[in-house]
């Protein structure tokens, strides 16, 4: 969920989700990217899914994170509305809960690069900070927001490399 903007003002924008996956709706805190599997579709978004076996999002398509849900969640069609989004740019940082231990979730996590991952149990996006690969990285962590808590929450930006270039074109 958006957290905090440098100059206090939230870049929002409206996009159509894509009809190419149905099974996968954008809820509110979603990361969202563009639909880089149907050509068709690639001006449309999708909630971001993992790789294989694994809970890590990778992408160099994020948009940023969902603000509302779905409208095809509750039935409107999607063709007639969009989801509003909160965008990732260079700004913007973004508050993700952690699966950290106490003695984990410390202020030394701050600068570090770290992969986003989604638990699908939970259904939650999540900043991974106990995945130490250097390749999975998608957000720098920019504070901790309560020290020393186990699960808290961390305050990060998404990396220039990991966003679309309609949003790193900026930055």
């Amino acid at each position: 969920m958006p957290y905090r903007k440098r100059n206090g003002t939230f870049d929002l924008r409206a996009f159509v989700p894509s009809t190419g996956i149905s099974t996968a709706t954008i809820a509110y805190g979603d990361i969202v990217q563009f639909d880089v599997n149907v050509a068709s579709a690639n001006h449309r978004i999708v909630k971001s899914s993992t790789m294989a076996n694994v809970p890590n999002v990778l992408s160099t398509a994020f948009l940023g994170v969902a603000v509302e849900d779905d409208p095809t969640a509750i039935g409107q069609t999607v063709q007639t509305h969009k989801v509003l989004v909160c965008i990732a740019d260079k700004d913007t940082e973004f508050k993700f809960p952690t699966k950290a231990t106490g003695a984990q979730h410390a202020s030394s996590m701050v600068g570090k690069r770290i992969a986003a991952a989604y638990d699908s149990t939970l259904g939650m996006f999540y900043a991974d900070v106990a995945n130490s690969t250097a390749g999975d990285a998608s957000l720098v962590i920019t504070e901790v927001i309560d020290e020393g808590t186990t699960n808290g929450y961390v305050a990060a930006k998404f990396l220039s490399t990991a966003v679309a270039r309609l949003v790193s074109a900026a930055y």
